[in-house]
């Protein structure tokens, strides 16, 4: 039976619920409030510092009942900060995250925010604007165009020749004017208000009929008959009313009247046209009208080349202007603003406003020519801008707006089609899809959706176009919808639920004509996962991937470090916050949390790659450095003329007054560090450098100031006071095996473990536990006693120690596990145990 030792590296491993004969080097069984680092090994994580309570803009707390339920969202933004936001019920609440400091937002849009859940809505922030969309609510255009066909009538005039007849016949009453040596296109279509000759001057002809029909009354010339006449035209309009024949279109009043027309004239019949609401070709068209006459161009019988034009007259001038296309008379103008997306637009450092968005209407063509967005009559599911376009996803289709032209979906011409137009594209599965979320990449955009991933790209890998945009599959992994994936540095990452845990799923996408590589990265944690994580949250240059459970206080972190090539760890583990998780967020290397305790909520951050040295030092109202406590504040003014620290004789203790209300029945700790003025120097404080005390929480009676409570007198020390509630890193080490290579062990070999020694690094005190096999009971295990030395008056982190713990039992009948609840860093570097191994005279080969 020989005396064996082997070394495990590191604790880089992270959680693996594998069988302990199974775990590699490095792997543990259970890691809570751990944090994997490539330089520092194993870290006991950074405290959670406190930000600020959320509150109100007078000052006071929420609630927990004035938040519950909230749709919680971030507004991310480099130079001019990041940004908290909720949505309860029909309000939008903002707050600064860095700070906490309530953001002014009105309110213009409680009408469209009727969503109940957190998957009610979706946020997709750019620059100085958010767009929120409420799934929930159904798109829909505004109301058609009212028209009333053939109400206006066009007589154009192409030639005039002597001795030849013309003929108008209106409600099928015809009247005849023959054309002389003297007559001229003013005399035929020039009425001046006066009887000319009515034998060879159409416009008087036309009155005259009009007149007669009207004594005779004849109801179907009953209303107010307008002419205008035009170099080469004559216009006639009919509308309600008295009974007249007038020149002046800008006194039109009452409600246009449909009327019939027919024209003909000269030696072909041709030289007098008449047209009301269509015409053939361009060619038929008068080249001067009335301000915005619209007809419509037929061009053939297919109704796919048909346009519209309107007359545009300069300043309003009567027969000065052009014809420009423009929309049907009988369609929609544009999208009903109150049921689209809206806009939450930032104002000012502390304003927003929340507004319907300025959608561009449709300037062309109908139904046919100028479609309606495949998302009309059905809810947007989420928003986003990729390749200068703005776009939505709806049901199975995803739509791209105008290039350049942010919220229009329109065509900009029913003649032509051109690269910047709007682009409608349909996945065109088999399998019932509805896209949830997208996420742009070098190769193109990826779509998402609960059982099927595409991609969009496109043919020419140039700019994405109506003639060049493709979709795609790539891989049919289910995903959970209400959680957006989300993008690690080159890969993607996307959430799965199942049966009763989650899984978290990696995307490298390759060519364009290749498949991805997608990896099942929890694999090694199967079923540790809660199925009620409920977002995702990442820091690609920290490597970190965070699952939050709202429910819980637990985060689910996942780090890795690649060298360029591959990944040299990866590692699981899980953080114990203090509360009840709202929401969480890294941005710019720190994760910023928003819990719910007792009956307020409140913002932390936790810096994720903060250097474990054990010094911290405090300023008027910061903290910088490695405070491991959570809730971590400094003392602040109750109110004006009030200490943030008062000795009360009387009973022989301290009050340090904080801005949040303690946890209830939970012991808080007070650390003294070194205060910013005092850094370097030989003041009092400093003597007392990594010194704590335990604090109870107390509020202050008749005023409800809320406060902790240390024995003892501490207002000389106030500069370099931090409170906080101490939390507890757990470390469980697997069984310990005889492992011939990293990767084999040997279980059948009888192996009794003597000692297990520990090298850590930046470290304050550790605590051992140990478990029977078959006790629930962890007991508290002392380790070798070494001499040593340390510096008086100084934090009690040393750089580099060892501990040497006696075990003394066989390998399979004990559980082991470091821990420690000092407010101080702990850096777990690597482990060696000591054993005496049997193989039962058994040759291994």
């Amino acid at each position: 039976m020989p005396a064996v030792t082997q070394l495990i590296p590191n604790f880089l491993g992270g959680v693996s619920r594998q069988n302990d004969d199974k775990k590699l080097l490095g792997q543990v069984t259970e890691c809570v409030n751990g944090y994997p680092d490539p330089t520092y090994g194993l870290l006991k994580r950074p405290g959670m510092k406190h930000t600020n309570v959320l509150k109100k803009a007078n000052g006071t707390a929420f609630t927990k009942a004035e938040l519950d339920g909230s749709a919680w969202f971030f507004i991310e933004r480099d130079a001019a900060g990041s940004y908290i936001g909720a949505i309860k019920g029909t309000n939008i609440y903002i707050w600064t995250a860095d700070t906490g400091t309530f953001c002014t937002v009105t309110n213009n849009g409680t009408s469209y925010l009727t969503g109940s859940t957190q998957n009610d809505y979706h946020f997709r922030s750019v620059q100085d604007v958010t767009v929120i969309t409420n799934k929930t609510v159904t798109t829909a255009m505004q109301a058609a165009g009212t028209f009333v066909p053939n109400a206006v009538a066009t007589l154009k005039l192409t030639s005039l020749v002597d001795a030849y007849s013309y003929e108008v016949k209106i409600q099928n009453i015809a009247t005849t004017v023959t054309a002389q040596n003297s007559t001229t296109f003013d005399d035929m279509l020039v009425y001046d208000g006066s009887s000319i000759n009515t034998n060879h001057h159409l416009v008087d002809a036309i009155k005259a009929l009009i007149d007669a029909q009207h004594a005779a009354s004849n109801s179907d010339f009953d209303g107010v008959w307008y002419l205008e006449s035009y170099t080469d035209s004559l216009v006639i309009k009919r509308t309600t009313g008295t009974n007249a024949v007038v020149t002046d279109f800008s006194a039109t009043t009452g409600t246009d009247v449909t009327f019939s027309i027919e024209a003909k004239g000269g030696a072909d019949n041709l030289s007098l046209i008449a047209f009301q609401d269509n015409v053939n070709t361009i060619t038929e068209l008068s080249a001067e009208s009335f301000h915005n006459h619209t007809v419509k161009v037929l061009n053939t019988n297919s109704a796919d080349d048909d346009y519209h034009l309107k007359y545009v007259a300069y300043n309003n001038l009567r027969g000065r202007g052009y014809w420009q296309e423009t929309t049907s008379r009988d369609v929609s103008s544009g999208f009903n603003a109150a049921t689209m997306p809206y806009q939450l637009e930032n104002t000012g450092a502390l304003t927003f406003a929340f507004n319907p968005i300025p959608w561009k209407a449709r300037e062309t063509g109908d139904n046919v020519t100028s479609p309606l967005p495949s998302f009309i009559g059905f809810p947007i599911q989420s928003t986003f801008f990729y390749n200068n376009r703005f776009g939505v996803l709806s049901q199975d289709n995803i739509i791209f707006g105008v290039s350049n032209d942010s919220f229009n979906f329109f065509v900009k011409s029913a003649l032509t089609q051109v690269d910047s137009d709007p682009i409608d594209l349909n996945v065109s599965s088999v399998r019932p899809v509805t896209l949830s979320d997208v996420l742009p990449s070098p190769q193109g955009l990826l779509l998402f959706s609960a059982r099927q991933q595409f991609q969009v790209y496109s043919t020419d890998v140039s700019i994405l176009t109506p003639t060049t945009a493709l979709i795609r599959s790539l891989s049919n992994y289910e995903m959970a919808a209400d959680i957006p994936p989300a993008d690690v540095g080159t890969t993607s990452t996307f959430v799965t639920r199942v049966q009763g845990y989650s899984k978290l799923f990696t995307m490298e996408l390759r060519d364009v004509e290749e498949s991805p590589l997608v990896v099942d990265i929890s694999k090694i944690v199967l079923e540790w996962i809660p199925s009620t994580v409920d977002s995702l949250t990442v820091s690609p240059q920290n490597s970190v991937i965070m699952l939050t459970d709202s429910s819980t206080s637990y985060l689910y972190l996942f780090r890795y470090f690649n060298n360029g090539e591959k990944n040299l760890f990866q590692a699981w583990t899980k953080w114990k916050l203090p509360g009840s998780i709202q929401t969480s967020k890294i941005i710019n290397d720190s994760a910023i949390i928003v819990s719910q305790h007792e009956d307020e909520y409140t913002i932390g951050s936790i810096i994720l790659d903060e250097i474990p040295t054990g010094s911290s030092v405090t300023g008027s109202t910061s903290i910088t450095g490695n405070t491991c406590l959570d809730m971590a504040t400094r003392p602040v003014s109750p109110a004006v003329g009030v200490s943030p620290v008062v000795y009360d004789i009387t009973n022989d203790v301290s009050k340090i007054y904080i801005p949040y209300t303690p946890f209830q029945q939970k012991e808080a700790i007070m650390l003294l560090n070194v205060p910013e003025a005092d850094e370097g120097t030989d003041a009092v404080v400093d003597a007392d450098s990594g010194f704590y005390l335990s604090a109870n929480a107390r509020t202050e009676i008749g005023t409800g100031y809320k406060y902790f409570e240390v024995k003892g007198d501490f207002t000389s020390y106030a500069d370099g006071i931090v409170v906080g509630y101490g939390y507890d890193l757990e470390v469980t080490m697997p069984k310990f095996y005889f492992k011939r290579d990293p990767t084999t062990s040997d279980y059948s070999a009888i192996l009794t473990i003597s000692r297990v020694k520990f090298s850590i690094g930046r470290t304050g005190a550790v605590l051992f536990k140990i478990k029977a096999g078959g006790s629930k009971e962890w007991q508290n295990v002392d380790y070798v006693i070494e001499d040593n030395s340390y510096i008086s008056d100084s934090s009690p982190v040393t750089s580099e120690h060892q501990f040497t713990i006696p075990i003394h039992q066989r390998n399979t009948n004990f559980e082991l596990k470091v821990t420690s609840n000092f407010p101080y860093p702990v850096s777990l570097v690597a482990m060696t145990w000591e054993g005496i191994y049997s193989p039962r005279f058994y040759k291994r080969t």
